[in-house]
């Protein structure tokens, strides 16, 4: 399922208005207004996903809470492992905005307007179940300080889920703007509308397994759970992941330079020959664990470190810069690398310098401005 919530300044422009403090007859307010009107009113269906405004005094990740998932299970995290992945969303947009810049600083203090002096908070407006707000703020304030690189307070914000057996959330007008508040302020007096061309730089294909394998490892490491199995899900979904993507053997998946566009492109092709199970995250998913089978055969070192690196200089070198630079090998050598294992048979026939790279973004590119933008680049993962 795609699950993607665009950066505030990104969402569409038909958003509706509120009567609020904020400005939200503009952007980026307006955007993210609409954003939170999508989750609360499920819209989009029970999609979790992240708002991030650049500069701002708050961020948001949205969360689905199903009443019918109270006990902890080896396969139930009450969606905490979502929320760590939502969370590296956000710093992965922080990264290419220019925002985070060094690694290795945590925890980074909160600024003095940060609408909260707490790093993380729940928001429930809606009702759902308590134990979903205590066990993913457990999860996230356990998260080791190399992951507290925001500067202001990451609000977790919980929207009932559509399964039966949950009551949909009501007075959704009003709850949608004091949810806005809350985050940004009552006047939203920070955050900044940037050019797009910055997100130019993120790799897709990338953004999802980084997020997903991280956060399920995250929330093993902080000894939260006695059942959920971090491991064991993802184990789990590379199964599924490779079986709805009719992986190996299906020359389908062939992921190019990891942009949205080329991800879309592999989406799309399943889809025509009746496949859609094989959707963006388990494209991504799937590719990330090649991408650590890689990193082992080839004596690479591949931690969230060297992973948080590349998105930082990304925005300076370019994603296949940024990569190579990092890892010592290029992208291509990656992407012709999984096509030819035997765990995906996708293309025995590759050739790294033949695999296309999205091309540096923006005026911190080194030599490059914003004329050199990849059109293939697509809205933030989530």
């Amino acid at each position: 399922m795609r699950i993607l919530a665009p950066a505030a300044f990104l969402i569409a422009l038909h958003a509706p208005f509120a009567l609020a403090a904020c400005a939200t007859s503009s952007e980026p307010w307006r955007g993210v207004l609409y954003d939170i009107d999508q989750k609360i009113t499920l819209e989009e269906g029970p999609s979790g996903g992240s708002t991030y405004v650049p500069f701002a005094d708050g961020a948001g990740v949205h969360l689905y809470a199903d009443a019918n998932l109270v006990a902890e299970a080896d396969d139930n995290s009450f969606s905490s492992h979502t929320a760590v992945h939502e969370y590296i969303h956000l710093l992965q947009q922080a990264m290419l905005a220019g925002e985070i810049t060094n690694t290795t600083v945590g925890p980074v203090p909160l600024k003095a307007t940060s609408t909260s002096a707490d790093r993380f908070k729940c928001i429930n407006k809606c009702g759902v179940p308590a134990v979903f707000c205590e066990k993913s703020l457990e999860v996230l304030e356990a998260l080791p300080d190399t992951m507290k690189l925001l500067d202001r307070t990451t609000y977790v914000i919980w929207y009932p889920h559509s399964e039966d057996g949950n009551d949909p959330c009501t007075d959704t007008d009003a709850k949608k703007v004091e949810i806005l508040e809350e985050v940004y302020g009552s006047t939203c007096a920070n955050g900044k509308v940037i050019t797009p061309d910055f997100m130019r730089n993120e790799n897709h294909l990338v953004a999802e397994g980084d997020a997903e394998y991280w956060a399920l490892k995250l929330v093993d490491d902080t000894n939260v759970f006695s059942l959920f199995d971090g491991a064991a899900y993802w184990e789990g979904k590379i199964r599924d992941g490779k079986e709805g993507c009719s992986i190996p053997g299906d020359a389908k998946f062939d992921v190019k330079s990891g942009s949205g566009a080329h991800v879309d492109a592999v989406i799309e092709a399943y889809e025509d020959a009746g496949s859609p199970r094989c959707a963006d995250n388990p494209i991504g998913e799937i590719a990330y664990q090649l991408f650590l089978d890689w990193c082992v055969e080839s004596n690479i070192a591949c931690t969230q470190a060297e992973q948080f690196n590349v998105w930082t200089q990304a925005r300076l070198l370019g994603w296949c810069g940024a990569f190579e630079a990092t890892y010592g090998k290029t992208w291509g050598e990656y992407v012709c690398a999984m096509e030819a294992a035997d765990a995906y048979d996708v293309d025995t026939g590759c050739v790294a310098a033949d695999v296309p790279c999205i091309a540096c973004s923006g005026a911190g590119c080194v030599g490059a401005t914003s004329e050199d933008s990849d059109d293939d680049a697509a809205p933030p993962a989530t």
